[in-house]
């Protein structure tokens, strides 16, 4: 410390000021301490890899990465506590619940079947899911952003096995499968 003392003295004294040269007093003078910031946020390697995708496929356009970027980073931005606790974080939340509704209806008999349909609206997220649980097990998809919808319809074969119908289709393609899942 008392080698920046003698810098500062030093240059005090080389830009002709020995008036405050001579007034200032080394062993009185308190050292100077920085204040650490730990306010300002500091992006680490961990976040550039949340933000910035590496499963890159080849035929990928460049508008269509940076969408992802764009998409992953302001999703980063609205989940973190700050934003999810302001005003707009609380009004964004309540109207996500807001636009999740489910409706069942229960047959007369206690055999009968019940019919469930959920519907859930994530207007951030330009999403729309629909599912059905009753006779079968169906489910619709849209992706607004991707421009895709997804249709999944799923049967119970047997006591662990399901049959399941699905249809994927965008602005370039449809595919349709068929599956058959178990647990194991």
């Amino acid at each position: 410390m008392r080698s920046w003392a003698s810098i500062l003295l030093l240059l005090l004294s080389f830009f002709h000021l020995p008036c405050l040269a001579s007034k200032l007093d080394l062993h009185s003078t308190k050292p100077l301490v920085i204040p650490r910031d730990n306010v300002t946020p500091r992006l680490t390697s961990k976040d550039v890899a949340e933000i910035i995708p590496t499963n890159i496929p080849k035929d990928e356009s460049t508008a269509s990465m940076m969408n992802r970027i764009a998409d992953r980073t302001f999703m980063r931005w609205f989940n973190s506590p700050s934003v999810r606790d302001s005003a707009f974080g609380r009004f964004a939340t309540q109207t996500e619940e807001n636009l999740k509704t489910d409706v069942v209806v229960e047959g007369e008999a206690p055999e009968d079947i019940s019919h469930k349909f959920s519907v859930r609206i994530e207007a951030f997220q330009a999403c729309a899911k629909l599912m059905y649980s009753g006779w079968l097990n169906a489910a619709v998809n849209y992706d607004a952003k991707a421009s895709q919808a997804d249709v999944q319809i799923t049967e119970k074969v047997l006591h662990d096995k399901d049959l399941t119908l699905s249809h994927k289709n965008n602005s370039d393609q449809g595919l349709s499968m068929i599956g058959l899942a178990w647990s194991w």
